[in-house]
């Protein structure tokens, strides 16, 4: 199909993303408008599985579209360009995470609440240590669907967890068995850690809402 086809093509809402593709690397700015749109749905959910909602979420959406204008000659399979875009926005977002480590706002700081004492807030500190402690031992590909099932803010679906790490919804539901299966052997393994108060964490991880809900998941995966 000749350049002046593909465009011709590419006015068509209803062409397949591989026409559209190839359409928007010939420089029809039409094209790539109708493949962002057509992805926009999936492409939100990947920043909002990795980000939590917010304000970041239109800016990594935002910072995608100028990313798919500058390089979607990149793409090698004109078929697959929704993978690509959902990538570039899951790399995007992840850099803001990287960001937001380096550098929290005052109002997001952990910071005890006035009827909170100091040893409940040291408790729950030291069961979210451990529970990260923890995390930090297994795979990237068993610990980015832990977290985002059970730790982002609003509790990713399946659905949205395959969407973020590029896999099927099954092989979402196999990863978080065995990482919960995973998680657990490294929690008993890191609870008395050099230093660690045990007591302290086993009790703030059956208080603590920012890691209970893992805990509880690890544990009926565990005794199931």
């Amino acid at each position: 199909m000749g350049a002046s086809s593909r465009r011709e093509a590419a006015r068509n809402t209803g062409a397949d993303d591989a026409t559209l593709t190839e359409a928007a690397q010939s420089g029809e700015a039409a094209a790539l408008g109708e493949l962002l749109e057509r992805h926009r749905a999936g492409m939100r959910a990947v920043a909002l599985c990795v980000l939590g909602p917010g304000a970041d979420v239109d800016d990594v959406l935002q910072d995608a579209a100028l990313t798919a204008l500058q390089r979607i000659g990149d793409v090698r399979d004109p078929a697959a360009v929704g993978a690509w875009l959902r990538t570039v926005v899951r790399n995007a977002s992840r850099r803001v995470l990287r960001d937001r480590g380096a550098f929290r706002p005052m109002e997001e700081a952990d910071i005890p609440s006035p009827e909170a004492g100091p040893e409940q807030w040291l408790e729950r500190r030291a069961a979210r240590d451990w529970v990260w402690t923890a995390l930090d031992r297994l795979s990237p590909a068993l610990r980015t669907p832990l977290v985002l099932r059970y730790l982002t803010p609003t509790g990713a679906s399946y659905e949205q967890v395959a969407v973020a790490c590029g896999v099927p919804v099954g092989t979402v539901r196999s990863r978080l068995s065995q990482g919960r299966v995973k998680l657990a052997l490294a929690l008993a393994a890191t609870v008395d850690a050099p230093h660690a108060d045990a007591g302290r964490r086993a009790r703030a991880g059956r208080s603590d809402p920012a890691v209970q809900p893992l805990l509880t998941a690890v544990a009926r995966n565990v005794l199931r």
